[in-house]
């Protein structure tokens, strides 16, 4: 069978040379709450949804002592990352005070953050709490924490990149939403 097409003296609107229909993959789930969020907003510019929740995350979680990402990922060993998270924190810190006007990225994020909230404490931290060796821990983090992320908030905001994904988690440690032991 050949997969040659020769047309001569003609001219076409659309002309395919195999199969014309292409399948988009599925949306990950956090992808989908992003595009319902910007339509949501879009219908309705007063839309105030889940910005109470985008505070949740932005605040000290109440009840759990207040130490900073560096105490608590010395008290989970993780010495190595201290000098990364602090920067990239802080770094995610600036990027959602920036945002902090914008109804859509308030919500994407408060989704985002709930998201590697859940996954962090649903998939790695046990994995931590087991004593497996860091690079355990780190492999988890980048196979249902940072790949799944960026690859959920890139399609939104193309500044995202993996770093800033990590300074979200970072962020979500300083803030005491996530133990490292």
């Amino acid at each position: 069978m050949s997969n040659r097409t020769t047309v001569k003296n003609s001219t076409f609107k659309d002309l395919v040379n195999g199969d014309k229909h292409v399948h988009e993959a599925e949306l990950l789930p956090l992808e989908k709450a992003i595009r319902a969020i910007q339509k949501t907003i879009e219908d309705n510019p007063e839309f105030e949804g889940t910005i109470a929740e985008l505070a949740e995350y932005i605040t000290d979680r109440p009840g759990r002592e207040i130490v900073g990402v560096e105490k608590k990922l010395d008290n989970g060993g993780r010495q190595d990352l201290i000098e990364d998270a602090i920067y990239l924190k802080n770094k995610f810190e600036r990027f959602i005070a920036k945002k902090q006007l914008s109804l859509t990225e308030q919500n994407v994020y408060a989704h985002v953050l709930a998201a590697m909230e859940t996954a962090f404490n649903q998939l790695v931290r046990p994995i931590i709490q087991e004593g497996r060796p860091a690079s355990e821990v780190d492999a988890a983090v980048h196979k249902h924490i940072l790949e799944p992320i960026y690859a959920s908030v890139v399609g939104f905001n193309a500044s995202v990149n993996t770093s800033m994904v990590r300074g979200m988690l970072y962020f979500l440690t300083g803030k005491c939403h996530l133990l490292w032991v």
